[in-house]
Formats: C-alpha cells, structure tokens, sequence
C-alpha cells in the first residue's frame, strides 16, 4: 500500500498544507516537488507569510493531496501526510531545487526570482490514504525509520 500512496505523491504536484501557529490552524494551496522515491516533499513561500511564521514557531506540519475532479466522488483517493518541516540551509540542495520548481512550475518563475523565498522541506511522519469513502490506509513512517 505504501506504493500506491507514494505514487500518488509522486502523480500529483499540489497540495493543501495546514500550518498551526500553536492555537489557530492555517492552510494553503502549495506547489510541491518531490524526489523520485517520494521520501520527502519542497516547498516554495515568500517568507513574509502566515505560513512560514507558522512553520518557525511549529513545524508540525500536515498535507493533502487528493485526486478530486479526475473521476467521479465515489473514487477519489485523498492522501494525508503528516510530517516535519523545515527551511532548506544547503546551498548546493536549494539550487537544485530551485531549479527543479522552475522547471516543472514555470507560474512561480517571478516569485522565485524576486528571492525572498524560503525553500522548504517536509519529512514524512505517516500517510494516510483514503480510497473512496469507505476504504483507509494508515502507513506510520516514523516507526519504520527507528526500526
């Protein structure tokens, strides 16, 4: 099941993130990259946000990802992570990300030129994957690293 739940990572490119300043929960819509073998997910943010304030004082962070208007409701898959984020501190790491986001978001080209712009990174803490309304699947990542 990890598979299916990674490839979906993988499928996509956008996601709802919801952020927390430690009282009041906060979410946006974000492009996303991730690796080939879907073992981390980048972000990209003015640093000037709600968001990356949020990210700073808590870095508990959880995602969704989902397959809505690709087919009819009674299908949709909906992939929710939970995880760690983090500001990327590794130059040679955030140019090739930021590579990466030009390339495959050519939208957010002049937000990432004006710089100004922390590149984040999210370590996977567990998925879980809803597969229509009634079938679930929970994968804890967390338990598998420190096994």
């Amino acid at each position: 099941m990890i598979n299916k739940m990674k490839a979906l990572l993988r499928q996509k490119n956008s996601c709802v993130l919801a952020t927390t300043d430690g009282v009041i929960p906060h979410c946006s819509l974000m492009a996303y990259i991730t690796l080939e073998s879907a073992s981390r997910l980048y972000l990209v943010t003015p640093r000037n946000t709600k968001k990356f304030r949020n990210i700073n004082q808590n870095p508990n962070v959880s995602l969704l990802i989902d397959t809505r208007g690709e087919q009819d409701r009674g299908k949709t898959k909906a992939l929710t992570v939970t995880g760690t984020c983090f500001t990327l501190k590794d130059d040679e790491e955030i140019s090739s990300v930021r590579k990466t986001f030009i390339r495959l978001h050519p939208h957010l080209d002049g937000l990432i030129r004006k710089g100004e712009v922390a590149f984040l990174c999210v370590e996977f803490d567990s998925f879980l994957l809803l597969d229509g309304p009634e079938r679930a699947h929970h994968e804890n990542l967390r338990e598998k690293h420190t096994k």
